[in-house]
């Protein structure tokens, strides 16, 4: 394909030899007409030409423009790793010395205790040692005891009088029926006697009543022998306080 410059110069050369070759009574239209067309061609390239620089010169700004952005954004980023070194730097400068005087807080802690402990040795050296005293003893209790036996026992009651006064009248009321003169005397006054004795009897009998005989085990190894009315909840096993006659639950 022919280039616009080629083409420039064979229309030039046309027009020439047109030129040359006419008669001086060429038409002046024509040539005009050409010359147009040859100012209007040089003018389009001229065009051409600057609008390929301005592009030229607009690609080359664009390029410059991101080679400095990126040439920037470049020495940001160093300055930021930089920062950021400086500053894990400092960090780790700071964490040494936090561990070094946690480790001095330590040392100085073990002295001090090291020195109490001393102190501490000096002193229970300088003060004289006693043996402690013996623990108290429990004091031991010489009513107490623990129930071992329990037995149900009937004891009769204690005669009034009235039992052996009835029964000797009776007796006597008897005895008197028998016998005839001194005889009979006599034997009133053993029926009197007999009646009062069972009549008192009689009455013990009629007085009579249940009672428990509980059996106990001292703490010191004796033993002792109570007798109740009432057990009042006490059984075999029980602790118990002997107090007089009765029992007293501990």
């Amino acid at each position: 394909m022919t280039s616009r410059p080629i083409r420039l110069w064979l229309t030039s050369l046309l027009l020439g030899a047109l030129v040359a070759g006419c008669q001086p009574a060429a038409d002046r239209q024509t040539e005009q007409a050409a010359a147009e067309a040859l100012a209007a061609e040089q003018a389009a390239l001229a065009k051409a030409n600057a609008e390929a620089l301005a592009k030229a010169q607009a690609e080359t700004l664009a390029a410059q423009e991101q080679a400095r952005l990126a040439q920037q954004q470049a020495e940001q980023l160093k300055a930021e790793q930089a920062a950021a070194a400086a500053a894990a730097a400092r960090a780790e400068q700071q964490q040494k010395a936090a561990a070094a005087k946690r480790a001095q807080a330590a040392r100085d802690k073990a002295a001090a205790e090291a020195r109490a402990a001393q102190l501490a040795q000096q002193q229970q050296a300088a003060v004289p040692q006693y043996a402690p005293p013996p623990p108290p003893q429990p004091m031991r209790c010489a009513d107490c005891g623990t129930v071992s036996a329990i037995d149900e026992v009937r004891e009769k009651g204690e005669g009034s009088g009235l039992g052996a006064v009835a029964g000797a009248v009776l007796g006597g009321v008897i005895g008197h029926q028998f016998g005839g003169g001194r005889g009979k005397d006599v034997a009133t006054g053993v029926g009197a006697i007999a009646g009062g004795m069972a009549g008192h009897q009689i009455e013990r009998g009629v007085r009579a009543s249940n009672l428990y005989s509980v059996g106990v085990t001292m703490d010191d190894g004796s033993y002792r022998s109570v007798k109740l009315t009432d057990l009042q909840g006490i059984a075999i096993g029980a602790k118990v306080r002997v107090v007089g006659d009765s029992l007293q639950l501990r």
